[in-house]
């Protein structure tokens, strides 16, 4: 049967959008952004003049200390169906999961190259309907299926669906979630405003953590707890961030206040390695930083990048060095292979004690390379940035 291409928030009644719509967006459909701890994964899409395009599904890399951009990690034409992305996390072998909203599914990118692997877990499989986003917990994936009101449980290493670990009738809408430092699963509901808190072991439920509205939630999106141990919750409509204790949900304040910093219906936020608060910002499609123990604005972070439209949801990933894996001499070649990210360049010189080195023509972002030699010594290195 085929698929119903579904309608953009703007097209729908309030009816709709009070029983279940798929992503309050003000003219525009939802992608999803993630900042990495070495670089920035981006979802982005190109903005028509007088619609929306969806056909630009794919995934940047930026560099996380200025936000400039690296390269496109997942292109249009390696995304393997990708529809609506929206969640990402790495899996326990080291590649890439991405939620595809529109079609039900979660897929798997290769974590050095981007490329595309498989659909780790198929369309619909377990009653996923409209994932967003992924927690790794315990040998198992956890998804959130925002439309049936439900919490997924799959195998972490093949993706086999495991279990309904949060079942509909507590949670309305859920977005973002976290496993909280007791243990515990936190499920932001963004049809409810509110959060929930659940048993990290069986799923059963504990309490309204964060009851409807407090604290002026409205549609709420992503979360997490901070360094200093409370909970931050980003308030999409309101355009700020919520703080509330992180033992209890009391109400503490807004940390980022509305109209800080411009924000425009904020969906993700991230407490980066520099501990301060990274939010992106959907309709000006902008990721913004603030201090991370005061709030204060500090600037946009990634603004301006052409074909980027509608970031939201944010993490931060570390990559590891580099790494020459090996040396091979065949004849008047040599034959070397390494990892690297797509920032990195292979240099070569003759001797040590030569201050200048070559860049290795051919070699930046790739991973292996064939090079003539003359002589019986050479030297190789990576560097990147």
């Amino acid at each position: 049967m085929n698929k119903v291409l579904r309608k953009s928030p703007q097209h729908r009644s309030p009816a709709e959008l009070e029983c279940g719509c798929r992503f309050i967006v003000p003219s525009s459909w939802r992608e999803a952004l993630e900042l990495l701890r070495r670089f920035a994964f981006v979802f982005g899409r190109l903005r028509g003049s007088s619609r929306f395009e969806l056909q630009q599904r794919r995934v940047f890399r930026f560099n996380e200390h200025i936000g400039q951009v690296i390269d496109t990690f997942v292109n249009p034409t390696n995304n393997g169906g990708l529809d609506l992305p929206h969640g990402l996390a790495f899996g326990v072998d080291g590649n890439l999961l991405v939620t595809s909203a529109n079609n039900d599914s979660v897929l798997r990118y290769n974590g050095t190259n981007g490329a595309f692997l498989n659909a780790f877990i198929t369309n619909g499989v377990g009653g996923l309907n409209y994932p967003v986003w992924l927690e790794f917990r315990r040998g198992s994936l956890f998804v959130s299926s925002q439309i049936n009101h439900r919490v997924l449980r799959y195998d972490a290493t093949n993706g086999a669906f495991l279990s309904t670990f949060v079942s509909e009738g507590t949670v309305s809408g859920p977005s973002g979630m976290t496993f909280g430092p007791d243990g515990h699963l936190y499920v932001v509901g963004r049809f409810g405003s509110h959060v929930m808190r659940y048993d990290g072991t069986n799923g059963n439920f504990i309490d309204a953590f964060v009851p409807a509205g407090v604290g002026g939630l409205s549609q709420p999106f992503g979360c997490h707890f901070g360094p200093d141990g409370n909970f931050y919750v980003v308030s999409g409509n309101s355009n700020k961030v919520v703080r509330f204790n992180g033992t209890n949900g009391t109400y503490l304040g807004d940390f980022v206040m509305t109209g800080v910093g411009n924000l425009s219906l904020p969906v993700g936020l991230e407490f980066g390695p520099d501990t301060n608060l990274y939010v992106a910002s959907i309709s000006n499609n902008r990721v913004v930083r603030f201090n991370g123990l005061t709030g204060a604005l500090i600037g946009d972070f990634v603004s301006g990048v052409p074909n980027l439209s509608g970031p939201n949801f944010m993490l931060f990933h570390d990559f590891g060095p580099s790494h020459i894996d090996s040396i091979t001499r065949v004849g008047t070649n040599v034959v070397l292979s390494w990892t690297g990210r797509s920032d990195t360049q292979m240099q070569s010189t003759l001797s040590l004690t030569q201050t200048s080195w070559q860049n290795m023509t051919g070699t930046l972002g790739r991973n292996s390379a064939t090079n003539a030699i003359s002589t019986n010594t050479m030297f190789f290195r990576l560097v990147r940035d």
